[in-house]
């Protein structure tokens, strides 16, 4: 499977201050919609352009773009609000990227085997004891970061080094990457409760 560069096409839409994609096991965006506590019936047909008219990355109202990603997959890109609860979808398979500029950067990746919950470094992505290393094959855990001391995260040296590691895991573990037909298809805008 070749491996784009994901992360110019998600800043370019808007995504570099911050963005948290999740990729979840099932096919059916309206019943994990439903796990998070959304409404489908209240759910927006859209593509991502308009739904980037709301986006508000540290507002009180969650808002997410979801929709099928690959066959047994649904993927949830946040617009607006905190990263995407988890917690809801235990007993499924999912992983959580979370980028924010005005934090650390790349944010530990949140994941789940459908049996067993937990938060990996971006440091010990090569670390073979956690439920998807299969997928980090040939991704490097570089270890000499420098300490982040500045106002605002760039996506430069490890840290952009860790943010491709999780885009690429995640699209490995879901058999799809994010690409421009992706972020160019109609899918459906959720409002989830926050909390």
């Amino acid at each position: 499977m070749n491996q784009p560069e994901q992360w110019p096409l998600l800043e370019a839409r808007g995504f570099g201050d911050l963005f948290a994609g999740t990729w979840i096991e099932g096919d059916d965006p309206d019943e994990i919609a439903r796990l998070l506590g959304g409404d489908p019936a209240a759910a927006v047909p859209c593509g991502l352009a308009e739904a980037m008219r709301h986006h508000e990355p540290y507002g009180f109202d969650e808002l997410v773009w979801m929709g099928g990603h690959a066959p047994g997959w649904t993927h949830a890109i946040t617009v607006a609000g905190p990263r995407t609860r988890t917690e809801p979808l235990a007993g499924r398979r999912y992983v959580q990227v979370v980028w924010d500029a005005a934090g650390l950067g790349v944010h530990d990746l949140y994941y789940s085997d459908g049996a067993t919950e937990g938060r990996l470094s971006p440091r010990d992505v090569a670390v073979p004891d956690w439920p998807f290393h299969e997928h980090a094959h040939g991704l490097l855990d570089y270890r000499a970061c420098r300490p982040f001391a500045g106002v605002r995260a760039r996506p430069e040296g490890a840290l952009r080094l860790w943010l491709d590691n999780w885009l690429i895991l995640a699209g490995r573990l879901s058999g799809r990457f994010v690409d421009d037909d992706y972020l160019d298809a109609t899918r459906r805008l959720y409002r989830l409760p926050v909390g």
